[in-house]
């Protein structure tokens, strides 16, 4: 499953209290580093950010870290996974302080993760908010520098790095050109913590659009390698008659629907199943789905009222989609008699009008309010992927573009309403049973 954890396995730890004298010279141990912790694991990469870790822990260096060839599935014994790390402190209790925070860190944050649905394809987007001594010296860094710690196979993690370079302000300190010890690849890249956090994401989404479109190329296709395979030649065409299909982008003319494209509006409209705009329509669908579900829940919660007004935001989300696909006009959302200003002025002062403050949904107030706030998200990633989608150059005239993100913009507004107002129903429904006479048990 995509995105499922793989996490790293600790084969071999032992410490060493007091190191022999050739082993010290050898591994250029300071005179106060006199006990040594080891540990070998399955994951190379895990294991680095954790013994970084355990500098930040307790008073302990890494003094030796190193990858073994080919990774843990060719390992050269049982104990010795793809990796070997060694931590250096002047005692035993420090070093076993180093340890235990080590192990902590590999069984709660530093994992890799499955890139596609076999999960046979693994991959590291490690965001560290503040690095410790360690990684810090590896990239040239202060330590408490944020860090996004980037691995993956060597194409997914040039194509990974790159996202991550373009999306965000970060430098990348180091680079870990493929193949590695492991055969994988990756980099150490620095800046605040909102910019490592995005360039990580930008680098996940890269690494699994990868392993979902492995030959794709963009931004066009390759003419001539379409051609070849699905299209007819100029020569053919006077004896042939008209392709059936055509690539939007390049104009390629097709006899057969090439697999990974879709029709934008016809035959003569072949886009990638990731284009924006399809993007756009399935989170569009999504949400008119998401719809239909909380009704049904306000029904059975005995809310008609709220399925009514849900009908109003279903009736919006499909003229929007006949409007995005036909070229009609826009609408604007009017839910439960409200116009989309009015939404917008309810939302923002919910206790003036509505009686209730700043809602926070919990489950304690019931599956129909829950459902409601899942909605008012999904909402809003709609409005993203139409961001996405119509945000620079689109099929969409200026007017109706600024129409759907506006109206969209007020579509939550509308759903938080009605999540206040269906918190002040329950509370009065939960108030007139408190007060009613089963309450003392008198009739």
């Amino acid at each position: 499953m995509i995105l499922e954890p793989i996490k790293p396995r600790v084969l071999g730890m032992r410490m060493i209290p007091n190191v022999a004298p050739d082993l010290a010279r050898d591994l250029k141990l300071a005179p106060h580093q006199r006990s040594l912790g080891l540990i070998t694991c399955t994951s190379d990469d895990a294991l680095y950010a954790a013994l970084d870790h355990a500098t930040k822990a307790a008073e302990v260096d890494v003094v030796y870290a190193k990858s073994f060839y080919a990774g843990s599935a060719h390992a050269s014994g049982p104990l010795s996974g793809e990796v070997i790390g060694i931590l250096a402190a002047p005692d035993p209790e420090t070093v076993s302080s180093g340890l235990q925070a080590c192990l902590r860190y590999l069984d709660t944050t530093a994992w890799f993760y499955s890139a596609d649905e076999s999960g046979r394809l693994a991959f590291f987007p490690h965001v560290i908010p503040s690095v410790g001594r360690y990684l810090a010296g590896v990239a040239g860094v202060e330590p408490g520098t944020p860090m996004a710690y980037l691995i993956a196979p060597p194409i997914e993690a040039t194509m990974g790095l790159d996202a991550a370079l373009k999306v965000a302000d970060v430098q990348m300190k180091v680079f870990y050109a493929p193949p590695s010890e492991t055969n994988f690849a990756g980099g150490l890249l620095v800046g605040t913590i909102d910019a490592v956090q995005a360039a990580a994401a930008a680098f996940q989404d890269a690494v699994i659009d990868m392993t979902t479109r492995p030959q794709l190329l963009t931004p066009l296709p390759d003419v001539d390698c379409l051609a070849a395979r699905f299209g007819q030649t100029a020569a053919r065409k006077g004896s042939n008659g008209p392709a059936r299909y055509r690539i939007l982008e390049s104009g390629l003319e097709l006899d057969a629907k090439p697999e990974g494209y879709t029709h934008l509006f016809d035959n003569l409209s072949l886009v990638p199943k990731a284009h924006p705009v399809i993007r756009f329509r399935g989170q569009l669908d999504l949400l008119q789905a998401h719809v239909l579900d909380v009704q049904v829940s306000a029904l059975l919660d005995g809310w008609p009222d709220v399925a009514k007004d849900l009908d109003d935001v279903l009736r919006y989300l499909r003229e929007v989609m006949g409007a995005e696909v036909l070229g009609r006009t826009m609408p604007e959302p009017v839910v439960a008699g409200f116009t989309a200003d009015e939404l917008h002025r309810l939302s923002h002062n919910t206790m003036r009008f509505l009686g209730v403050g700043w809602v926070l949904p919990d489950a304690s107030m019931g599956l129909t309010v829950v459902k409601l706030n899942l909605l008012r998200a999904w909402c809003r990633q709609l409005e993203i992927a139409a961001t996405d989608a119509f945000g620079v150059q689109s099929h969409l005239t200026t007017d109706n573009r600024d129409r759907l993100l506006h109206g969209l913009n007020r579509l939550s507004n509308a759903i938080y309403v009605m999540v206040c107002r269906t918190v002040a129903k329950v509370s009065k429904r939960r108030q007139v049973e408190a007060s009613g006479p089963n309450r003392t048990g008198m009739t």
